[in-house]
């Protein structure tokens, strides 16, 4: 046989193959189609077929109590629920019910209303506060053997969806204030006799509300299980967050949002001794529960707390058995950071607990595990929230005595500790007050010094300074809120493995032994914040008023001048000034950064000017002086070319899909509630030479900046060389370094690699691969003085809090790199072996020259979480002062 003919029969074969194929993958399309019309039905029929069995047990319940569905108008999982039906389903439940108060206790930045449900038997609702009194005895060492913990109830707090995506929780708190509303077996009624149960249905009333128009508004009549749906996409910032995207599960302890403020005043009235916090995690995960892996627990939380957990455990497993739901504990979660809902607690002598359901991010979703549809996740946060109710009525004795013996063991460990405590101090009376206010609501025992001391090479002056004991009942919180943490039994963190607060907020601060305690003369303790007023200082014959810059509200007093028409100016020097104050002579200085109003040229009479500025003094507590010459004690005058004028700034912010909305929300929040500044957010897809014309300040968010096109980078470009100013931070730094914006080499150092590692097994490779992150520690750097984005600081070392493991080398002009990490960098926190090393002495900020304009690049983030007031000044100098950066000193 020819080599043609075989050719030929091999190609006739083919064809018949081929065909046969066609055939078979046309019946396997048809088949699929089918197979998921056959799933669309059923599932429609099953989410909407559910009735309140499918979540509650069957028992009787009080026909007079409203169901759900019978004020919301549609069963519970049928739809998202919206925060304004579940406000309406709560207080038309309280409004029927004898076993509810309901409380309002904050509002969200959005206006809706966060509530409370406190359901008991109506016995205990009405001496609701002697229970309380008494409660909170057992938090008191010398008072606390005073309770008889046989005969009180328990209190236990349970919140839903501080994630406002992760929205099962939210749904599951209706059914289970009606199942204690209005169930009347004899166990419903034995769980209100002998507890408490306070019924938070909504950590997050903006994001819940956000996520659920979303889902609601792409949600499909026969219901769509693929994952690729936009249903299950949603559209940036997504609805995790709050109002300005920040992840309110980190909140607890910064305490930044309103949501967190309030929610934290509630538990420290109440002293729960459990809390739950109802999460979603990924669509093909099943149920966890806590504990959560051992090794990464916080050190400073009791053993006791753990085995709690642990044995409370016990009661979700059993109730997720009766119900055949997949479930783990002890892995992928943790207990260290202090911050979350499910940790928090555990410095608090309660008992934390975290649930993890696996997200259905919309109505029903296919997953590894089969369809997951929305009232499954539901059934599980419900059946989880009656598991721990079960397990707090069981050990209720046994929680309350563990909550009496924490406090007494606070003391203890504080009495026997090497550590007396903590002082601290701060020339800023806005953020020094700040900083008390969060010490007190964590219900921290703080005292002002009555004396002046030196301890560590600096002065604390009296009644300027504040001292925070070790020994109170409130000592793990004291101590996780001051220490500085190097050593860890893990390598591997959830979150942060650093928040050091007195580092945050830039505060002079230091670590007391006891020998040094008892030299301190203390004041009265706290119980409010300090009171602080602003004021001008006028003058018989006043020539300009100046204000210095090293207040954090200076920005926000500057900016208020500027939007009433004031010209405003800026001192590059410091100012040696004598004052006539209350009848006597004063000389003050005032630093580089000093705001100058003059009286020339301004559109505004003498008067107008005075009673203006005298109302932005008070509104910013902060001092305002008439200065009545334009010479000062140390020859520099007023109008020397070293004062320059400032123009109001024109910021806008890019948001949008390749931008992190963490790390842009940071700055909006800043802007717009700590400075007051109508802030623009543009979306990418925007970005044009036209749309950047009014705009003379562009700030980079952290990103990845992936959908920015050519011509866009062109734009932007272009748009700085015409004189403009654009400031990166974090990834935005990385884009603009990668697109040649600006000159800035990546270090490209190595560690040395060790032989005895290159064969390692395979299940220690998560471990290896996260023990090289640095996923949130605490650095040390230094700051040149004497640059315009160093103004109204006075000490050069500026902690800063690092991500990431990218290290940028220092600029070749010396002048461009005016913050650099010192050579013994680390504060607080895990980094890899070596990293300290190789990150020392590198640029932490750079200044670059681009055409006329400027590249402000920050490696670190200014802004973080909203609480690291340490580092907002900075940014505020690179929107104020920007433009004033001498082009000479740039790289």
């Amino acid at each position: 046989m020819t080599d043609t003919s075989i050719t030929n029969i091999l190609a006739k074969l083919e064809g018949k193959i081929n065909r046969i194929l066609q055939i078979q993958a046309f019946k396997l399309m048809y088949l699929r189609i089918a197979i998921i019309l056959i799933i669309s039905v059923f599932s429609t029929f099953l989410v909407a077929q559910e009735d309140i069995t499918y979540y509650l047990p069957d028992i009787e319940y009080n026909p007079a109590i409203p169901t759900p569905e019978s004020v919301i108008g549609h069963q519970v999982g049928e739809w998202h629920i919206s925060h304004d039906k579940l406000v309406q389903y709560m207080e038309k439940l309280a409004e029927s019910s004898d076993r509810i108060i309901i409380q309002e206790y904050a509002r969200s930045h959005e206006n809706r209303p966060l509530l409370n449900l406190i359901i008991s038997t109506p016995e205990n609702l009405s001496k609701i506060d002697e229970i309380k009194a008494t409660h909170q005895k057992l938090c008191i060492p010398n008072e606390a053997d005073q309770v008889n913990t046989a005969d009180e109830p328990i209190i236990v707090y349970q919140g839903y969806s501080i994630h406002g995506n992760e929205s099962s929780g939210v749904n599951a708190s209706m059914l289970v204030a009606y199942y204690l509303a209005a169930g009347q077996s004899p166990e419903v009624l034995n769980k209100l006799k002998n507890g408490v149960f306070i019924i938070d249905p909504a950590y997050n009333p903006d994001g819940i509300n956000r996520f659920a128009s979303w889902v609601n508004s792409h949600k499909s009549k026969h219901l769509v299980s693929d994952p690729a749906d936009r249903e299950y996409t949603e559209a940036y910032p997504r609805g995790r967050t709050n109002h300005y995207w920040f992840d309110l599960n980190r909140d607890w302890l910064l305490l930044t949002h309103p949501e967190s403020q309030g929610r934290i005043k509630v538990f420290h009235d109440w002293k729960p001794n459990i809390l739950t916090d109802h999460h979603e995690m990924g669509t093909n995960s099943t149920f966890f529960f806590q504990p959560g892996i051992p090794s990464r627990t916080n050190p400073n939380t009791p053993q006791r707390n753990q085995d709690l957990t642990e044995e409370i455990g016990h009661f979700h497993a059993h109730a997720l058995d009766s119900i055949k739901s997949l479930y783990y504990t002890k892995s992928s979660f943790d207990d260290y950071y202090y911050g979350k809902g499910s940790t928090y607690p555990d410095a608090n002598a309660c008992v934390g607990i975290l649930f993890e359901q696996a997200s259905s991010r919309g109505h029903l979703q296919e997953s590894v595990n089969g369809l997951l549809s929305f009232p499954f996740t539901i059934r599980n946060q419900v059946v989880t929230s009656l598991s721990t109710q079960d397990a707090a009525i069981s050990k209720r004795k046994e929680m309350l005595d563990y909550q009496r013996t924490f406090y007494k063991n606070n003391i203890t460990d504080g009495k026997n500790s090497s550590i007396g405590g903590w002082i601290y101090t701060d020339r800023d009376a806005y953020k020094l007050k700040r900083y008390n206010e969060i010490m007190l609501a964590h219900q921290l025992d703080v005292y002002p010094i009555s004396r002046d001391i030196n301890t560590n090479g600096k002065v604390y002056r009296a009644n300027e300074s504040y001292f925070v004991p070790m020994e109170q009942i409130q000592s793990k919180m004291a101590k996780t809120i001051f220490e500085k943490v190097r050593t860890f039994p893990d390598s591997l963190f959830y979150d942060v493995s650093a928040w050091t607060m007195p580092l945050a907020f830039d505060l002079q601060y230091a670590e007391l032994n006891k020998s040094t305690k008892t030299q301190l003369e203390l004041g009265q303790k706290l119980t409010e914040p300090q009171t602080i007023k602003g004021n001008l200082h006028s003058s018989d014959q006043t020539y300009a008023y100046v204000f210095d810059w090293n207040q954090y509200k200076s920005p926000n007093a500057l900016l208020a001048t500027q939007d009433a028409g004031l010209i405003t100016k800026m001192t590059h020097k410091e100012l040696d000034i004598e004052l006539v104050l209350s009848g006597k002579k004063q000389n003050m200085n005032f630093g580089r950064g000093t705001i100058i109003v003059p009286l020339q040229n301004q559109n505004m009479s003498n008067v107008e000017i005075e009673q203006t500025l005298s109302r932005i003094a008070q509104e910013n507590n902060l001092n305002i002086y008439a200065l009545s010459s334009g010479m000062t004690k140390s020859y520099m005058t007023l109008g020397n070319p070293d004062v320059a004028k400032l123009n109001r700034p024109n910021v806008m912010v890019i948001v949008g899909n390749g931008t992190s909305s963490y790390d842009a929300g940071e700055i909006w929040h800043t802007m717009d509630q700590r400075l007051g500044y109508p802030l623009t957010k543009m979306e990418i897809g925007d970005i044009s030479s036209s749309s950047l014309r009014r705009y003379n300040t562009i700030v980079m968010a952290h990103g990845w900046y992936g959908t920015i096109e050519e011509d866009q980078v062109k734009d932007i470009s272009d748009w700085v060389k015409q004189g403009n100013t654009l400031i990166t931070i974090r990834g935005g730094t990385d884009w603009a370094a990668n697109k040649k914006l600006i000159q800035l080499e990546r270090y490209k150092g190595k560690a040395g690699k060790d032989k005895a590692d290159k064969y390692q097994p395979y299940e220690v490779h998560p471990v290896r691969r996260g023990a090289g992150v640095v996923g949130g520690a605490i650095f040390e750097t230094k700051m040149d003085l004497s640059h315009p984005l160093s103004y109204g600081y006075s000490d050069n070392i500026l902690p800063v809090f690092h991500r990431g493991t990218n290290i940028y080398q220092p600029t070749k002009n010396p002048y461009a790199t005016p913050l650099k990490y010192t050579s013994k960098p680390i504060l607080s926190g895990y980094i890899p072996r070596g990293f300290d090393t190789k990150i020392a002495n590198h640029a932490a900020l750079t200044v670059h020259r681009l055409g006329g304009g400027r590249v402000i690049a920050f490696q670190d983030n200014p802004n973080f979480r909203g609480y690291w007031y340490g580092g907002t000044k900075q940014f505020y100098n690179a929107v104020f002062f920007g433009a004033e950066i001498s082009g000479r000193t740039m790289e």
